[in-house]
């Protein structure tokens, strides 16, 4: 008991004693301190890691875009221009990789779903390495279509252009120039004026092995929707028309057209009929046959006759305006284009043998037409996979 008391008597001597109280005042306040900059140090290193973290995942999420966005670049780009062209990606996919060591995006280009050419899948991975805590990673896969470019320039410059081989029979008389990116055949008598005929391969009337030039394809959907904004009334023909899904149509009786005529199916003239400033947009094939007359008259409105398949010409077709097919033209019968241009994808006046006549449309050149242009890969959908 005595021993307690004497121990008490020590302490409140000591918390009596102004310098045991500031030693041990000076005592707290250091360990606050201390507590205080660990806290300080932890949350500091903490939010650099962080910082560098979210940087990094940054970095590589830009560098996963500028894969898309390069994938896109070669896709679109044809390859004299040093691009990889639409038909670049394989069955199998195409993979490129491009950066540094450390910084990189690795890309991989399928068609999606295997075997559809139309549609492709990319995928990119960015990533950066040199982070001191951890690598950044981030993976974008954009889905795309071959679709229009409506920036395109591609315009109308030739009187007969087609984007493979032209085989030419029968009376020909052209007034202005003709181009084909494949061979340029003559297998008949050809009156060439006021312009050239050129040639990617071999070339029968002028220069072969030029380059190839951009062949102007039609944006159909465009044309579609057109069309339908315009057919208020089905009974009115003046806006245009569109004629309903799968349907092929007969032109039997004479007939004046106005507007866009859209089909989803063939189209037979076996009539007269005149296009003031109309245009027949046919997903199938489009035959004028024996007394079929077509008038054209598309002096505002150029496209007059186009076709996603074969256009046959066994009547007769004159007048102002451009025809084209992304198959082949034939020409059994008779067609004077007294202004105007024939464009075919595959082929021209092979198999045929009538009389044909065309004078280029001088106003045709340079100057792009709405709703064509250049065949491109368009994003229709983004995403980022986690």
């Amino acid at each position: 008991m005595k021993k307690n008391i004497i121990i008490n008597n020590k302490i409140k001597g000591l918390l009596s004693n102004q310098k045991g109280m500031a030693l041990l005042t000076t005592l707290i306040f250091v360990f606050i301190l201390v507590t205080f900059a660990v806290a300080l140090l932890t949350m500091t290193s903490n939010d650099t890691k962080l910082s560098t973290l979210h940087r990094d995942s940054t970095r590589a999420f830009y560098l996963a875009e500028a894969g898309i966005e390069k994938a896109l670049w070669y896709l679109n780009t044809p390859v004299n221009l040093g691009g990889k062209g639409l038909n670049w990606p394989t069955d199998s996919g195409v993979t490129i990789e491009e950066g540094t060591s450390n910084e990189y995006f690795k890309v991989t280009v399928q068609y999606e779903p295997v075997g559809e050419t139309d549609t492709i899948k990319i995928t990119s991975i960015g990533t950066v390495k040199e982070g001191k805590y951890s690598s950044g990673k981030r993976t974008v896969v954009v889905t795309a279509k071959i679709g229009i470019s409506s920036y395109s320039d591609v315009s109308y410059d030739h009187a007969i252009f087609t984007d493979s081989s032209m085989t030419l029979n029968g009376s020909i008389s052209i007034n202005g120039s003709i181009h084909a990116n494949g061979d340029l055949i003559n297998n008949g008598t050809i009156d060439l004026q006021n312009g050239s005929a050129s040639a990617s391969g071999t070339n029968d009337l002028g220069l072969g092995g030029q380059p190839i030039q951009d062949f102007p394809k039609i944006d159909w959907p465009y044309f579609e929707d057109l069309a339908k904004s315009a057919d208020v009334d089905p009974n009115d023909d003046i806006l245009g028309h569109y004629y309903g899904d799968n349907t092929s149509v007969v032109f039997n009786t004479d007939s004046d057209l106005y507007g866009i005529h859209f089909i989803d199916g063939d189209v037979k003239i076996q009539a007269g009929l005149t296009l003031n400033n109309a245009t027949i947009f046919a997903t199938g094939t489009i035959d004028v046959i024996g007394s079929g007359d077509v008038y054209l008259k598309n002096d505002i409105s150029p496209l007059a006759l186009i076709a996603k398949g074969d256009i046959t010409v066994g009547g007769s077709v004159h007048g102002e305006g451009i025809i084209q097919t992304e198959a082949v033209f034939t020409s059994n019968g008779n067609v004077n284009i007294e202004i105007g241009a024939i464009y075919a994808y595959n082929g021209v006046f092979n198999g045929g043998g009538g009389n044909i006549n065309v004078v280029y449309d001088t106003g045709l050149a340079g100057t792009p037409i709405p709703g064509t242009g250049v065949e491109v890969y368009i994003k229709t959908s983004w995403r980022e996979v986690y």
